[in-house]
């Protein structure tokens, strides 16, 4: 059956491998025959994203960059914007945020211009999370919040569910976590209405860390066990040895070691089946660690000593670094100092080479306890120093962190102020504009009233019909009645309190004060008449 399972797995692996490589020559031959420069732009630049998803990188920007070269001698707008953002994307990944985010702001002005809402939204979500890697958290959330409103206004529902994951994110890190929750379980009503299973199961997984982060170690198991259930069914093998990771840590903190054990071994041999080198790695020293708080330290060296031996043939030094303090941590346990500061000397160099401060500062914590066994008080001594100016750095790095989010947050507030100051004044020219219009046409209303009560009042020279008089008596009082309902309208909106009978008593008042001038005016007229005919 394991057997089966591993073959399985591989012919998965191979057909999706194959399917790869088919499209990708598929576009080649595109771009090699096509004579049209608008087809040959747009494959160029698709084959520049299937570069990127095997991690040929370099090939990706070249294809890129060609193709961003031939969409705009041909013109073409929406493959030029397609180019910058898939290049924006790849600087994104180099780490050059200031590049990667002058790309995407070149794409989300084309993407404006020719009205591409999702291209649109798609830039201002990638400006979003190239914030979040500047640690600017509070101006990521600003453009994921854009991106959000496009989304939700065009019906792009599968964007929205992973732009409120990426924002769940962005709170997260600033320990909103309430927030985070909820913004979680919004991507997860859309994905379940969608039935985006992969994305329903990635979910709960976030959800479960924000629990476990919180201590309620109860509610993360729940939705660990249901995005495990999901993954089972759906195959996503990844996220099972994940999960099972996740579950077994939760099993170790309180003490349960068959249960840790259990499920450690379970997320290994997944691991193992799919060739996950890094995932093996990390596995193994998670066993060694359950080991090592159950206090079977032979145990916990065997797990370890073969977790290094992994990261040492992959090449992963922060691993390496991290794994050898771990080694030195057990002998030191076991009371040979001797063996735990050749490992510790060790990881220490290694973690100095490539700056890991944690790593630093646990190597040289360890190292002066070792030195201190051993009675060698001058390196001791100074391993101490070197364990206090690193804990200081980490100190004062979480505290610029704080400053740099403390002032991200002004900035973000900052304009936000702004945009609504600019908004309050276009909304008071606009009503000024407003005020301005009505007055006029009032004033155009009340001059046409007077000019036709003035010719009323000499229609006793002209030769007009009696009925035409009273057609155009009856018409002027009309029109005088409805300029005095709309000149009245906020006053009585304000006495009657928008209440529909109220307003039909006052609109009766005036039209009832109408009937006597009716009379009076009707009257005059047939005098003039009946002393015209006369």
């Amino acid at each position: 059956m394991k057997a089966l399972t591993a073959l399985f797995l591989i012919l998965y692996c191979s057909i999706n491998l194959f399917a790869q490589n088919a499209k990708i020559d598929s576009l080649k031959k595109v771009i090699e025959t096509t004579k049209v420069d608008t087809v040959k732009g747009r494959s160029l630049c698709y084959l520049c994203d299937e570069l990127r998803n095997i991690g040929d990188i370099e090939n990706a920007f070249e294809k890129g960059v060609a193709g961003l070269q031939v969409c705009l001698n041909s013109k073409d707008n929406k493959g030029e914007a397609s180019c910058l953002i898939t290049i924006g994307i790849l600087y994104n990944i180099k780490g050059n945020y200031p590049k990667a985010l002058d790309y995407y702001q070149r794409s989300l002005k084309i993407c404006r211009i020719i009205k591409d809402t999702q291209g649109e939204a798609s830039c201002l979500k990638n400006i979003a999370i190239c914030y979040n890697f500047l640690g600017n958290n509070y101006k990521a959330l600003d453009y994921y919040q854009r991106s959000l409103e496009i989304c939700k206004k065009n019906g792009l529902t599968e964007h929205e569910g992973d732009i409120l994951i990426n924002m769940a994110k962005s709170y997260y890190e600033q320990g909103d976590h309430a927030k985070a929750l909820d913004l979680l379980h919004k991507s997860l009503k859309i994905n379940e209405k969608i039935k985006d299973q992969m994305s329903i199961a990635s979910i709960l997984n976030n959800i479960g860390m924000i629990y476990h982060a919180q201590g309620n170690n109860f509610k993360a198991l729940q939705y660990y066990q249901k995005s495990l259930n999901i993954s089972k069914k759906i195959g996503f093998i990844q996220q099972q040895a994940d999960l099972l990771n996740n579950m077994g840590n939760i099993y170790g903190e309180q003490a349960n070691y068959v249960n840790a054990l259990e499920f450690m071994r379970e997320s290994l041999n997944i691991r193992e089946k799919i060739g996950e080198q890094s995932g093996i790695a990390y596995s193994l020293k998670n066993i060694g660690s359950i080991y090592h708080y159950a206090g079977d330290y032979d145990k916990a060296l065997y797990y370890c000593q073969r977790s290094l031996d992994i990261s040492k043939k992959i090449g992963e030094k922060e691993a390496i670094a991290s794994t050898l303090n771990f080694i030195g941590d057990i002998y030191l346990k076991q009371k040979n100092p001797t063996l735990a500061k050749l490992y510790l000397i060790n990881g220490l160099k290694l973690a100095q080479e490539i700056n890991i401060l944690t790593d630093i500062q646990n190597g040289a914590q360890l190292s002066y306890q070792a030195d201190s066994a051993l009675g060698d008080f001058k390196s001791a001594f100074e391993h101490h120093k070197l364990f206090k100016q690193y804990a200081d750095s980490l100190h004062n790095e979480d505290k610029a962190k704080e400053f740099g989010r403390i002032e991200s947050r002004y900035q973000f507030e900052k304009e936000a102020e702004e945009a609504k100051r600019k908004e309050a004044e276009a909304k008071r020219k606009e009503q000024e504009a407003t005020e301005r219009r009505n007055n006029l046409q009032y004033l155009s209303i009340f001059a046409g009233l007077m000019v036709l009560f003035g010719g009323l009042a000499f229609v006793g020279k002209l030769k007009i019909p009696e009925r035409v008089l009273d057609i155009a008596l009856f018409a002027s009082l009309l029109i005088l009645f409805e300029f005095l309902l709309i000149l009245s309208e906020p006053y009585i909106e304000q006495f009657s309190g928008g209440i529909p009978i109220q307003k039909l008593v006052f609109n009766s008042v005036i039209a009832l004060g109408f009937a006597p001038l009716h009379g009076f005016l009707e009257k005059k007229l047939k005098r003039r008449f009946a002393g015209r005919e006369a």
